[in-house]
């Protein structure tokens, strides 16, 4: 498994023996499945083009239940409060896509500092966290971490579930060292599932080992 998976699993499991500690456990099988940390496109449409507002984080339902978002929060690896609060509905199998301009839209609302996402372009770690059902406390659901290479001008860091690993999605800028993962030549893909050409899987995975993947 590549190196960016390995540090994920390490980051997931120290998650998992905390939240054990503190009695809640993950359930709810909302990933992230995409990440923009240095964009040079004007990705939210807004008709510039800015390092904050065109930031972007995306989160996949690889459940087979349609999930209120509203619970789930992000968060980087700098300070204790959320980024944002999603919002909306997403049915199995669906995706959905969050940009900086929301986050800075949501903490201006929550008399925050207007920070957006604040992903490091050197490397960072992103949590998608969940509120504990009958409390105001935050539990993790699931960590990414992605590198400096990874963080390019409109290159993304996109979720294979295929692989069980992360992928460099490079298309608009072509990566040629040999830091893994490298570059797999294809676009990132906002609001869209993770298109690219994939390896053929060796052998079938039950939902239920995916979502063990993911606690």
């Amino acid at each position: 498994m590549k190196n960016l998976s390995m540090k994920c699993l390490l980051i997931m499991a120290s998650a998992v023996l905390l939240l054990a500690a503190g009695g809640a456990v993950a359930q709810e099988p909302i990933i992230l499945n995409e990440i923009m940390a240095d964009p040079a496109t004007d990705w939210n449409g807004d008709g510039a083009v800015d390092f904050k507002n065109d930031e972007w984080i995306e989160v996949m339902n690889v459940g087979p239940d349609v999930i209120d978002l509203a619970t789930y929060w992000l968060r980087d690896d700098t300070g204790d409060e959320p980024h944002m609060q999603l919002y909306g509905l997403i049915g199995p199998g669906d995706v959905a896509v969050f940009y900086g301009s929301e986050s800075v839209a949501w903490q201006a609302t929550q008399g925050l500092s207007t920070v957006g996402f604040s992903l490091n372009n050197s490397g960072d770690v992103v949590r998608l966290l969940r509120t504990i059902p009958g409390s105001l406390e935050l539990e993790l659901m699931f960590v990414a971490h992605y590198e400096d290479h990874m963080a390019e001008d409109d290159r993304s860091s996109g979720f294979n579930l295929n692989l069980y690993d992360w992928e460099l999605f490079d298309a608009m800028l072509p990566y040629t060292g040999t830091l893994l993962p490298g570059g797999n030549g294809c676009a990132p893909t906002p609001g869209a599932p993770n298109i690219c050409p994939d390896p053929v899987a060796n052998e079938a995975v039950s939902f239920g080992a995916v979502k063990a993947i993911f606690r």
